[in-house]
């Protein structure tokens, strides 16, 4: 078997990502939510013939309770990690000699989201081969330059006198730097209080997840945008071109 063919390994984790996080993994309700698309990812993943590892910080003495809680929504897996630290899971994996595509990879998601897609049978695992190279939008344009498993390269053009809509992202944090022109850069963490800076080429900002943001044009700009590859998160706030509120990557 071809290896860029053979199944994938899921280490899932349960509370906040599969199943409502009550804020204590102490103690089973009777009351299970499943949050958004993970059941079909689960059953997506089952036909991909992936092995389906699900991994919790609930002491093993909840494992009987765990696993009739999980039968009782039509979770199925193929193994079940009990006891884990509630500190950061880190996953080690040796690369092959000579190899440019890594074999392991960490999604982050959104406690209490659900799962944002289940899709991982893609060149780069975690994000869509089909990214398109161009995209046209009412306030300009934007070039991917570059996508992988660990970083995002696009660049803008903005035209004078219009703006990307207003935005935050949860997950995503970008570097935005200044080729050519002047921009508005409207930022801060309240609607109410907004920092306006005023960049022009050479000047770079980089915006952490959950600060709000804006760019806008003075006169024709370019600049770059390098990021982490969350690139279906963005909330959209406020738009100039009433376009609805998306998580897909297509709006900004």
């Amino acid at each position: 078997m071809e290896k860029n063919i053979r199944p994938h390994t899921i280490f899932c984790d349960i509370d906040g990502t599969l199943l409502k996080h009550n804020n204590s993994i102490t103690e089973i309700t009777d009351s299970t939510e499943l949050l958004p698309n993970t059941k079909q990812s689960i059953e997506t993943w089952d036909l991909l013939g992936y092995n389906i590892i699900l991994t919790t910080g609930r002491k093993e003495s909840l494992r009987q309770k765990t696993e009739e809680q999980l039968s009782s929504v039509g979770i199925h897996y193929d193994q079940l990690i009990m006891g884990i630290g509630g500190g950061s899971r880190i996953i080690i994996n040796d690369r092959k000699m000579n190899g440019l595509e890594n074999t392991c990879y960490s999604m982050n998601v959104i406690r209490n989201k659900g799962l944002p897609f289940s899709n991982f049978n893609n060149k780069y695992v975690i994000i869509s081969d089909n990214q398109p190279a161009e995209v046209i939008k009412p306030w300009g344009k934007e070039n991917l330059l570059e996508f992988n498993d660990k970083y995002v390269v696009k660049k803008l053009f903005m035209k004078a006198n219009e703006c990307c809509s207003l935005q935050y992202h949860e997950l995503k944090r970008e570097t935005i730097f200044i080729l050519n022109g002047h921009v508005k850069m409207h930022i801060g963490k309240d609607i109410n209080s907004m920092e306006i800076k005023e960049m022009k080429e050479g000047d770079s900002i980089t915006i952490s997840p959950y600060t709000l943001h804006r760019v806008e044009g003075v006169i024709d700009s370019e600049y770059l945008e390098c990021s982490t590859n969350e690139l279906w998160d963005v909330i959209r706030l406020n738009d100039k071109y009433a376009r609805e509120n998306t998580n897909e990557s297509d709006y900004k």
